[in-house]
């Protein structure tokens, strides 16, 4: 009987038989290495995926809007410093003393030494007691002009510029949430991208186990109608061919899944979900590689100047060490220093001037000054609670650094295992063949060595995904792709003298 069947396949045409071998070699392929240079390119590429996540990504377009955010609370602590401009109508009628008074007068707060500078014009009519004799102009009115200079208090910083020194570095605050958003966000995309590759993959392996069943079982029908074989191993390869289809369905249901996880980050020109096509999937993994002890320790090195979680906090010092110099700097009397220049025009009653300049000084100090005494405990308070924090977690960065580089090292020594079991798997397999080809095997166990072969392929596809997504997570922990930011100083937020915001 066995020479009925070697006579049988003998008989087949070389197409037959060509049909029956190649669909187990390609699609068993894991890596890149194992393709051709022009094959390599094709599909679906991760910098694809990437690109459209930056322009279309919905929830990365709302983080940026942070910025803009940042952006109008600076505008806010600007407006503080706004040009303002009073003016005053007052009369007093029916009494002993009828007059009326017009006063305009602008004033501009400045970041010089916390001083204001102010100018303006006033006229009066009518009489008016000796007391506010001060208030009487001439018929052409009087132009006046003055700056208040703060001696003590509000000289170092003031209100307005803590508030200011605070939004600038509530910028630079937003910048990091959206550099923390946006790793986050491309490492999703990267392990959902990989999580399609390899659903992919096990894909492509159903069905090149389908396809042997398949191409295996004209074979055996032709066998079987010239009585060369029982009506049994026709059945059992039918079967086997159910089972496998089975295993195409399921696996074309995990690669649809894969594929709509992806389309969100996926997206076409309109922002809209764009599912990936199975024609679209690369042929291979990239080949992996070791990550290195040296590059390692670089790595744990950049990650404590570039996490944004740690340069958030540090940012947070020195917001609420504005706010202790701020409650410092209340504690001090205010001693104001004012000079001013009046000139009156026209004629009338007022025998002073034309030109005078008045100047002196306001002194005015709270006793207990409590309120400023606890800001400066609360300050001192947050600034050891963050300083804590900070340790903790340069501390937590270097241990997630060292989990993710330890999971990138099992999973890479993992497929270099499979990839060897997979090469050798394949080669007793195709010695399986040959032997059934010979008639010292069964077809029973030539379907398990390809069964084998598929598990095997299968386990590299997932270890090389499992690279890729432990790769995505180390990279995501040492916040690759952001540049290294210079611990700043309080100094650099505050308003340089002398501008004028």
């Amino acid at each position: 009987m066995r020479v009925a069947i070697i006579a049988l396949w003998c008989s087949f045409s070389l197409e037959a038989q060509q049909q029956l071998r190649l669909p187990q070699q390609r699609p068993l392929t894991n890596r890149a290495s194992e393709l051709k240079a022009e094959e390599v390119a094709q599909g679906l590429q991760l910098s694809q995926v990437l690109e459209s996540v930056n322009r279309h990504y919905p929830p990365l377009r709302a983080a940026l809007l942070e910025r803009p955010l940042a952006e109008a609370d600076q505008l806010v602590a600007l407006g503080r410093f706004d040009l303002l401009l009073r003016a005053r109508l007052e009369g007093q009628k029916f009494g002993f003393y009828e007059n009326e008074r017009f006063q305009m007068q602008v004033e501009q707060p400045t970041t010089l030494w916390g001083s204001t500078v102010y100018s303006g014009y006033a006229q009066t009519t009518g009489r008016y007691p000796d007391y506010d004799g001060k208030l009487l102009t001439n018929d052409g009115g009087q132009y006046f002009g003055g700056v208040r200079v703060p001696l003590a208090r509000d000289r170092a910083i003031d209100s307005r510029r803590a508030d200011l020194a605070q939004r600038r570095i509530g910028l630079s605050l937003a910048d990091l949430s959206i550099d923390q958003q946006r790793i986050a966000i491309l490492q999703g995309a990267t392990r959902r991208y990989w999580d399609w590759v390899a659903a992919g993959r096990r894909l492509m392996i159903a069905k090149a186990l389908l396809d042997v069943a398949q191409a295996r079982d004209s074979i055996l029908t032709e066998a079987v109608r010239l009585g060369a074989l029982p009506q049994f191993e026709q059945l059992d390869n039918q079967r086997l061919v159910l089972q496998r289809r089975n295993n195409v369905v399921e696996a074309q249901r995990a690669i649809e899944n894969a594929a709509i996880e992806l389309s969100l980050f996926l997206r076409d020109d309109q922002g809209k979900p764009r599912l990936a096509e199975e024609s679209q999937l690369p042929l291979a993994f990239p080949d992996p590689g070791a990550l290195e002890d040296a590059q390692l320790l670089a790595d744990l090195e950049a990650a404590q100047a570039r996490r944004p979680d740690i340069m958030r906090l540090i940012f947070q010092r020195n917001q609420v060490e504005i706010d202790r110099r701020l409650a410092q700097n209340q504690r001090l009397p205010s001693v104001d220093l004012f000079t001013e220049y009046v000139r009156e025009l026209g004629t009338g009653p007022v025998k002073r001037g034309p030109n005078d300049v008045r100047a002196g000084i306001i002194f005015e100090l709270p006793f207990q000054r409590r309120q400023a005494k606890g800001r400066v405990q609360a300050a001192e308070a947050r600034m050891k609670q963050i300083d804590q924090r900070e340790t903790f977690q340069r501390d937590q960065v270097t241990a997630e650094v060292r989990d993710a580089a330890s999971a990138v090292r099992a999973a890479y020594e993992r497929s270099r295992v499979l990839h060897e079991e997979l090469r050798i798997t394949r080669q007793v397999e195709e010695a399986e063949r040959t032997r059934y080809e010979l008639g010292d095997s069964t077809l029973f166990v030539l379907n398990q060595r390809e069964q084998s072969t598929a598990e095997a392929a299968v386990r590299e596809a997932n270890a090389l995904a499992d690279y890729y997504r432990a790769f995505a997570a180390y990279e995501l922990a040492i916040a690759r792709g952001l540049n290294p930011v210079t611990a700043p100083k309080v100094e650099d937020a505050m308003p340089k003298l002398p501008v004028v915001p």
